[in-house]
């Protein structure tokens, strides 16, 4: 096992009621920020894997594409989703993972973004 780098105070709760509350908190944001899409970014979504996760770093919107053609709905998309993110935080980050085989993550953060 390895020693954390962090100080005890600064690594997160092993606790699981903290955990359950985290996953609640995320789940939230999610509907919300899905809910704050327009319909067609709402189809984009449905059709791609996203989620939404919460760390110390800020929130982060994840989206798995599962081909090019949604891939580059996505990518045109991004002052969309950037949009809808910064209702709930104005450091986020979206990070867009291409088809398999297809390239690497693009990180995109919102304040970047076409605001």
């Amino acid at each position: 096992m390895t020693t954390p780098c962090l100080p005890p105070d600064d690594l997160p709760s092993l606790d699981p009621i903290y955990r359950e509350l985290s996953w609640e908190l995320e789940e939230v944001t999610g509907e919300i920020f899905y809910n704050n899409c327009d319909p067609i970014i709402q189809d984009v979504l449905k059709q791609c894997g996203w989620d939404i996760t919460i760390r110390r770093k800020g929130l982060f919107l994840v989206v798995i594409c599962p081909n090019n053609s949604l891939n580059w709905q996505i990518l045109k998309s991004l002052p969309l989703l950037a949009d809808s993110l910064q209702m709930l935080s104005n450091t986020a980050k979206i990070r867009i993972y291409p088809p398999p085989g297809t390239g690497t993550p693009m990180d995109v953060m919102v304040e970047d973004s076409f605001l």
